[in-house]
């Protein structure tokens, strides 16, 4: 039975793509390279995201480019609103009395910034974590948290390796940055549309995992 539910923040909980990949955009301008369209971005795009600036703006200091996102994010996330769903699974979590944890890469400024307008109530948050795989295991001893109760809900490959690096339970939703195409290749015990998806499959199960393959709506 699930008992605890990790979430990614980016992509799971909130639309942030639009304006991470604008900010995005505003560092390449400042480092000299092209912008990339949206499903560019979206395909190159990876965790962690210090390998993905080393890889795509070569040379520039890791310091200069949050210095230049942080420019630029500090409007665009003004913008940010929660997915549609997302509320209404985190309060059917909390109403089963399922512990609930956020494991994500976004900076602990963005995090507060957004959370006072977008309030989850997490048994506690996790945030600047740049690789969630080598912290996983530390942070399930850490909550006393049994692998077969637990899965982590995220939409990039990184967030299902993470859940495999930790020996959980993996649910990859499509609301956020990685295509099913993308997110299959981490292999995901599951893929759902969307958070009302896996409400639906988990209310059918009893809580139980793995849960039906189809929701019937």
């Amino acid at each position: 039975m699930i008992r605890n539910v990790l979430f990614d923040w980016s992509g799971t909980l909130v639309n942030d793509l639009p304006a991470v990949w604008r900010a995005t955009n505003y560092t390449f301008t400042q480092s000299g390279r092209p912008e990339m369209s949206l499903d560019q971005f979206r395909a190159e795009f990876s965790l962690p995201f210090d390998e993905f600036y080393e890889r795509v703006t070569p040379g520039v200091p890791l310091e200069q480019l949050e210095e230049w996102y942080k420019h630029s994010f500090a409007d665009e996330q003004k913008s940010i609103k929660p997915l549609p769903h997302a509320r209404e699974f985190f309060d059917f979590c909390k109403s089963n009395g399922l512990r609930t944890f956020l494991l994500s890469t976004i900076h602990p400024d963005h995090y507060r910034e957004q959370s006072a307008r977008i309030a989850f109530d997490f048994d506690h948050a996790y945030v600047r974590v740049m690789d969630k795989r080598a912290r996983i295991v530390e942070i399930l001893a850490e909550q006393n948290l049994l692998a077969d109760e637990t899965v982590f809900i995220g939409d990039m490959q990184h967030d299902v390796e993470t859940a495999h690096a930790g020996g959980i339970h993996s649910c990859a939703v499509l609301t956020g940055y990685n295509t099913r195409e993308q997110l299959q290749l981490a292999e995901p015990e599951l893929i759902v549309e969307h958070l009302g998806e896996l409400k639906l499959l988990l209310e059918q199960s009893s809580l139980e995992w793995p849960v039906p393959v189809t929701a019937n709506e």
